[in-house]
């Protein structure tokens, strides 16, 4: 009985620690939503094809065909928004055109 109550412990132990130590793709979208909203998220939801769609609170949407795609957003919202998030984004095969919180909207070269 010992030797059973010590196996389900060490099994839990290390599920637990399995499951805390590694972030998916999905908590790393997760996160940057929250970062490019810049207010509480409605829908996120991530397609059979691994399109990423977010919805935030105050009405802004995203869709994203990748990962690349969000680092590229996080750093217009840095660099152009001054981290007060996107409430538009859109990606063309030359373009990237997005709207700032602000109002402000830019279009520039890939």
């Amino acid at each position: 009985m010992k030797n059973l109550t010590m196996l389900a412990f060490a099994l839990t132990t290390a599920a637990i620690t399995a499951g805390c130590s590694s972030n998916s793709q999905t908590d790393n979208f997760r996160e940057a939503s929250f970062e490019l909203c810049n207010t509480e998220v409605d829908i996120y939801s991530v397609s059979d094809d691994g399109k990423v769609r977010i919805v935030c609170s105050d009405g802004s949407k995203f869709a994203l065909a990748s990962e690349d795609t969000l680092e590229v957003m996080r750093e217009i919202n840095i660099e152009y928004c001054d981290g007060e998030g996107l409430g538009k984004f859109t990606e063309s095969n030359k373009y990237y055109m997005f709207k700032c919180k602000s109002g402000t909207l830019i279009s520039m070269a890939k």
